[in-house]
């Protein structure tokens, strides 16, 4: 199989392409990997010349317009748009170029803000607005979903989507004003310690509740998707769930600790800024799903990946993505 991924320099196509070399390394050379540097997904032609003379089988689909809490509060219409028209010039090429096969990532973030009732499983994805921080972001995702659907109805494709919850890793975007939680908590609390400053602002209350995946784990889960030929089409959340229905999610407090000890800064110098926003407070969703179908895919322990990531960030702090 030929394969093509898309984002292939990102956090989830860095994690990727390492899982491949040291467990499928024969089978490398069978994907494509990549980058905003090898065209413009906002533009059609460019994402035509991807495709051009390459006869893809497959794609997985990771590129996206991205950003923690804040970016996608002030940047909602951008995010709606920009997505829209990746999705869009993506899946349309792929059928062009009778690309039959395909795993599109969403996110946990598309579900319902304020649902009837916990966890959220892949059947209710659309059953409710999703949170007003990052509206835009979440429509255009659930608009992926909706495409993957319609495309292989109308022409018989193998199109799935997969919904990673918090994703964090080595090759992360550690930016502080436009990364995700843990990666931006991680850069700012780095800083810190560098600076000698006695104090370190938290934002938010720390109380809100989330669900952490380490990237190369959903690297394991992608490639187990894929080459999976029973699954057709649908959605797959993934994230930790126990075979009892236990899902394990975290106060952003307790993140914190595990990022301050990994750091060794001390826990009593910590603060919290409530005037920050929390975003939503509660997201639970269930990996059931995914689970029931490889009762043996292991997850890291969120501790242990933090003290991995913290761990690569310092080691490589003058070449990351900030």
């Amino acid at each position: 199989m030929r394969i093509l991924v898309t984002g292939g320099t990102g956090l989830v196509g860095k994690s990727l392409n390492e899982y491949l070399n040291s467990v499928f390394f024969q089978f490398v050379n069978n994907f494509k990997f990549v980058s905003s540097k090898d065209a413009n997904l906002l533009v059609k032609s460019e994402v035509d010349n991807l495709f051009k003379n390459n006869k893809y089988d497959a794609i997985i689909h990771l590129a996206a317009q991205v950003g923690g809490l804040y970016k996608n509060m002030n940047n909602n219409l951008d995010m709606y748009n920009d997505n829209m028209c990746i999705n869009k010039n993506i899946i349309e090429a792929c059928h062009e170029n009778n690309v039959k096969r395909g795993i599109f990532c969403l996110s946990s973030c598309v579900f319902p803000a304020h649902p009837s009732s916990f966890p959220m499983t892949e059947e209710t994805l659309h059953c409710g607005k999703p949170h007003e921080s990052n509206y835009g972001y979440a429509h255009a995702k659930r608009q992926l979903e909706v495409i993957c659907k319609l495309y292989n109805t109308s022409y018989n494709r193998n199109y799935i989507c997969v919904s990673p919850v918090n994703l964090y890793g080595s090759h992360d975007n550690f930016s502080i004003d436009d990364g995700h939680f843990v990666p931006s908590a991680i850069h700012r609390m780095y800083n810190s310690k560098l600076e000698n400053k006695r104090w370190f602002s938290v934002y938010g209350t720390g109380n809100a509740f989330r669900q952490f995946l380490y990237a190369p784990d959903f690297a394991r889960a992608i490639v187990t998707i894929l080459f999976d030929n029973s699954i057709k089409d649908g959605v797959f959340n993934i994230c930790e769930t126990k075979q009892d229905g236990t899902i394990p999610e975290y106060r952003i407090i307790d993140v914190i600790k595990m990022i301050s000890n990994s750091l060794d800064f001390s826990q009593e110098n910590i603060n919290y800024d409530i005037q920050k926003s929390d975003g939503v407070m509660k997201k639970t969703v269930s990996g059931k799903k995914f689970i029931d179908k490889y009762p043996d895919f292991e997850f890291t322990p969120l501790e242990e990946g933090i003290k991995t990531t913290v761990k690569w960030m310092v080691d490589n702090f003058d070449d990351i993505r900030k």
